[in-house]
């Protein structure tokens, strides 16, 4: 499962380097993204042995 959210105590996101900035998106949007990004891993094509050498 993709991790998105990291939170201090004050519900604050912490990001790793101070030139990185947050930015806001909905619940709906935050979900799309996460649909986006997990498409595109195809568990079948990199665990297939005919391709390991690539």
């Amino acid at each position: 499962m993709l991790y998105v959210n990291k939170f201090s105590k004050k519900n604050r996101i912490i990001n790793k380097s101070e030139h990185i900035k947050g930015f806001k998106i909905s619940h709906k949007e935050k979900e799309d993204l996460i649909k986006f990004l997990e498409s595109l891993t195809d568990y079948e094509f990199v665990s297939n042995n005919e391709f390991k050498n690539f």
